[in-house]
């Protein structure tokens, strides 16, 4: 009986861990995948955008 207890703990500590990994890679690749839609749209010419002295770049809104 001890063994697979001990069996069970190690499953669950792998599926804990694979959903964790999931998650933060799903969430990396939605960050990643925004970011270059964007960066996209700006050089296209669909999202109108100004730079500050600093190199920010703000999006205007479609009336500035």
């Amino acid at each position: 009986m001890e063994l697979w207890v001990n069996e069970f703990w190690l499953f669950v500590t792998a599926v804990i861990f694979t959903v964790v990994g999931w998650y933060w890679g799903f969430k990396s690749t939605t960050i990643n995948v925004v970011e270059a839609t964007v960066d996209s749209l700006i050089a296209d010419g669909y999202l109108k955008t100004r730079t500050d002295d600093n190199g920010n770049i703000e999006i205007l809104k479609f009336n500035e």
